[in-house]
């Protein structure tokens, strides 16, 4: 503890971030994991990543330069990892632990609290938290506090009263702002095989449930039949056979593009008319905000904290969830009118670099991981 005190003294942390996510997967809580890893280490501070073998995770946070360490951690409980991370813990006089899952917190968050690290995180972009024994425990006697991206998320962590409210800290996400010279605006169109003349729109995310895709499917069918041949691409990891089948049952499947798990999601929403994010449920939307981030116009379903990024009819549209009229009838509004498309979408890029940069967050979560060392 000698040592720890004298490093907070300097401000200078020793942080790990652990995250047991599938090796194969890299979505939003990843992204905010290596952005804030990365910018903590770039003020400084110690910084190491934890998760399992092989994660994609941690080979972009090595590309960062970061230290990542690689376990096999499958079970929730393995007092082999426990004993590991608590080895860890106490060399590496660890001052924070940010945990991803619950099964982090079973694993990482034991060895934390039984090498005395002072402060234990969750970071949670969705509430994933339930009335049951183990969270009870958990949450009692492990995890000090809560970070999350939404003050969605921290109105709905208020159901549970064994979760100190005033312990639970918002911090909205950021998104490096690109170099739109360095984009190819007629890319998308390329791709999809399309005219400069061709109006598109565009969605992104994983092809499950959790985001709505058949409401954007079903919207879309509904501008064809209003005279609004528009196509449609959507990127992102999964099978699309049962969007596809959407589509097809609409009338409309050549004009729906999927085009699978893409690394260059942002040049082609810069080539896009109109982002429609039309989910049913979210944290804070990445996909949001990197839409906003070139420059297109955003149509957001109000799904989790995706008003707390648009202002309705100021910086984008917000527009019900669960609902395919609202789709085409907002769309068919921005689609006839481009000058309202430009306006719209400065004023998006506008408000992120105002409000949602990567440095924004990074100075925020540093501030949080402080202040709980200065209260513990």
């Amino acid at each position: 503890m000698e040592q720890n005190s004298i490093d907070n003294q300097k401000n200078r942390l020793s942080i790990v971030f652990m995250n047991s996510i599938g090796k194969d997967i890299w979505r939003g809580g990843e992204k905010w994991m290596v952005n804030a890893a990365s910018g903590l280490a770039s003020k400084e501070h110690n910084i190491t990543c934890i998760g399992r073998n092989g994660a994609v995770w941690l080979k972009k946070a090595s590309e960062r330069g970061l230290k990542t360490i690689e376990l096999p951690i499958h079970a929730d409980f393995d007092p082999f990892i426990i004993s590991k991370l608590y080895r860890f813990f106490k060399e590496n006089k660890t001052d924070i632990l940010c945990c991803n899952f619950e099964k982090d917190v079973r694993l990482g968050g034991i060895a934390a609290k039984l090498a005395k690290v002072p402060q234990i995180f969750t970071r949670k972009g969705l509430t994933l938290i339930y009335d049951k024994l183990r969270y009870r425990l958990a949450y009692k006697y492990v995890v000090n506090r809560i970070i999350t991206p939404a003050y969605h998320i921290k109105k709905q962590l208020e159901r549970f009263p064994w979760i100190n409210q005033n312990n639970i800290h918002v911090v909205h996400n950021g998104v490096e702002i690109p170099d739109l010279s360095q984009f190819d605006k007629s890319k998308l169109r390329r791709i999809i095989n399309v005219t400069p003349k061709d109006q598109v729109i565009m969605g992104a995310g994983s092809l499950f449930s959790q985001k709505g895709f058949e409401y954007l499917i079903q919207g879309t069918a509904q501008l064809h039949r209003k005279v609004h041949p528009v196509h449609l691409a959507i990127a992102g990891p999964g099978d699309p056979s049962e969007y596809a089948k959407k589509a097809q049952d609409a009338g409309i499947l050549q004009y729906v593009h999927f085009l699978g798990e893409r690394n260059d999601v942002r040049e082609l929403m810069y080539g896009a008319d109109i982002f429609v994010l039309s989910s049913i449920d979210e944290g804070l939307p990445n996909v949001v905000l990197e839409a906003l981030s070139v420059g297109t116009p955003v149509i957001a379903a109000d799904a989790g904290g995706t008003a707390e990024i648009i202002e309705n009819g100021k910086n984008g549209f917000i527009i019900p969830k669960r609902q395919s009229e609202p789709i085409c009838f907002k769309t068919a509004q921005l689609l006839d009118n481009e000058d309202l498309r430009i306006e719209i979408g400065l004023k998006g890029l506008e408000s992120v670099k105002r409000d949602f940069t990567i440095e924004k967050m990074v100075n925020s979560v540093e501030e949080v991981f402080l202040g709980s060392l200065r209260k513990n």
